[in-house]
């Protein structure tokens, strides 16, 4: 089992050609604990079945490269900061035609 450099997430393989990403983080009854699922696809590449959208490609080198660039997704986060609202000018409502 190889984890990332912070230690939150781990690569766990399952067989011989196939691997899961978890969040260490999560407890293990956790269905959000996997992140995703990777495949050999031959020798050189290998396909990456996302569970969560973290908008990373599908296809990769190797399992590792997999597991840091989750690393490197989460780390910049996904959230605009917070800001203090536009306001909107609010005006009387039109006459009634008659």
């Amino acid at each position: 089992m190889s984890t990332s450099r912070d230690g939150r997430f781990a690569l766990q393989q399952l067989t011989s050609i196939e691997w899961i990403v978890v969040d260490t983080a999560l407890d293990a009854n956790d269905p959000h604990r996997t992140l995703a699922c990777v495949y050999e696809a031959d020798q050189f590449e290998y396909d990456v079945l996302w569970l969560r959208d973290l908008a990373l490609p599908t296809k990769y080198m190797c399992p590792t490269d997999v597991l840091d660039d989750i690393s490197r997704a989460m780390r910049r986060g996904s959230r605009v900061p917070s800001r203090k609202p536009i306001p909107i000018p609010h005006r009387a409502p039109a006459a009634a035609f008659a």
